[in-house]
């Protein structure tokens, strides 16, 4: 096992490394940066294929393998969206798609795509191939909680530097990120991240991470620094205003609360958890939390158009019902659906599912929906008892985070907290296979290491 060790630690390194950079880069949103993330995510993977698969003392279960079949199967349902097809095809599968380009095109082509907007497409399909890529690298190149430990450690570590220099931002701010990068279309920007609301689910993923690291050492003095770490990063997300971070953020403590594993364990932390919630409270309370109150009690749905624009998605997937209109083509297909009352441009829907269904369709969300069961089914077999049941519903709490924001906003867009989500998915995929293949072994392992 030396050497599987010694390797597996330098892809964690690596992994979190990428991860890391994506963040500070703004979010990875500008085509430099998204570019560097994604050709260092191939890389990545093609040193673990050829170096990293040879012996592999953990070979894949019948869910694993049928995760990442579905997943090759979506990328491929994508590629197809891209690739010309016969006229008469996209006609009878997509016929809103057809008479876009029968309206617009003066020319019979024989042959157009399922996507309006090709190019879109394609960029898309490369992030979410980088996405998919990294998931399974994490959750197959992860082989003792040696490993897995340390991941979470390198995250939670982070979570605290980037909260603290948030913070100290907020409180120097002087309209520029970092204090250099001029905000060139405004925003409501807080850490690294031009919308506040990206930084809320960056930060909120993280949270998680290390409220299970804290509640699974041994020496109070490591409980309370990793809990410490956690409390810095909720204040930070409260000191971003983000409504539905906020929100999220309570849901993943109620996640995390509900499904400890065993009663000792259960009572015991939930009265941790308490503890936490609090202390968060007591910090924002000496900060003021006038600006917090107020951010809510101006909160109007309806006044800020969201309701508004998720009925027209709902009206518009009506007409890409089967194959959707192609990833990332919503800012082009929105205009011809957005109600007159609504002046402004839309780039996303402000809810991820929504979007989803308009771009990738029926077909798209079945296949997704199929990921999820083979996911939760994985997940749910493994078992949930012990310490390496608090890690693996630390990584459950991080990902309902996630699934909660992106009810309200576009987060999934953002290529770091899509890259950061595809993280703590194989994390928790990883954790699930080591608990069936070592057992008990695997709970030991992650009790050393003080």
């Amino acid at each position: 096992m030396g050497r599987w060790n010694k390797f597996d630690e330098k892809i964690v390194i690596i992994a979190s490394a990428i991860i890391i950079f994506s963040v500070l880069c703004f979010g990875a949103v500008e085509l430099w940066s998204s570019a560097i993330m994604e050709v260092s995510v191939f890389t990545l993977m093609l040193i673990w294929l050829i170096w990293g698969r040879t012996g592999d003392p953990l070979p894949a279960s019948k869910d694993e393998k049928y995760m990442v079949a579905v997943l090759f199967g979506f990328l491929a349902y994508i590629a197809i969206q891209i690739i010309p097809l016969p006229s008469l095809i996209v006609k009878y599968i997509s016929p809103e798609s057809f008479a876009i380009y029968s309206y617009y095109t003066t020319s019979n082509d024989p042959a157009m795509a399922i996507s309006l907007y090709a190019y879109k497409t394609e960029s898309e399909f490369l992030r979410m191939l980088a996405y998919s890529l990294f998931f399974i690298t994490i959750s197959f190149s992860i082989r003792d909680m040696t490993s897995l430990r340390r991941m979470m450690k390198i995250l939670a570590c982070f979570g605290f530097v980037l909260a603290l220099f948030a913070i100290i931002q907020k409180a120097t701010w002087n309209g520029n990120l970092y204090w250099i990068r001029e905000l060139g279309l405004g925003g409501s920007p807080f850490g690294p991240f031009v919308n506040r609301n990206h930084y809320a689910g960056l930060i909120g993923m993280l949270i998680p991470l290390s409220l299970g690291y804290a509640f699974t050492r041994r020496s109070r003095e490591k409980k309370l620094l990793w809990g410490f770490f956690g409390i810095i990063m909720a204040v930070s997300l409260f000191l971003s205003l983000s409504r539905a971070g906020i929100i999220s953020f309570f849901a993943g403590i109620a996640v995390f609360a509900l499904f400890l594993p065993s009663e000792t364990l259960r009572t015991k932390k939930r009265w941790a958890l308490v503890f936490f919630v609090c202390a968060v409270f007591s910090y924002l309370l000496y900060l003021g939390v006038d600006p917090l109150i107020d951010r809510f009690y101006k909160t109007d749905v309806t006044r800020e158009d969201r309701l508004a624009v998720w009925s027209s998605t709902l009206f518009a997937f009506s007409d890409f019902f089967l194959t959707g209109s192609g990833l990332g083509t919503f800012i082009y297909i929105f205009p011809s659906y957005s109600p007159e009352n609504i002046h402004t441009i839309f780039d996303h829907a402000h809810n991820d599912y929504l979007e989803f269904i308009l771009e990738a369709g029926l077909i798209g969300a079945v296949l997704l929906l199929v990921f999820l069961f083979f996911f939760v089914r994985f997940m749910v077999r493994s078992g949930w008892e012990g310490h390496t049941g608090i890690i693996k519903i630390s990584f459950v709490s991080s990902i309902v985070t996630m699934a909660v924001h992106s009810i309200f906003d576009f987060n999934l867009h953002i290529p770091s907290n899509a890259l950061m989500l595809s993280t703590v998915s194989g994390m928790a995929v990883a954790a699930s296979r080591l608990a069936v293949r070592q057992g008990g072994q695997a709970d030991n392992q992650l009790k050393e290491g003080e």
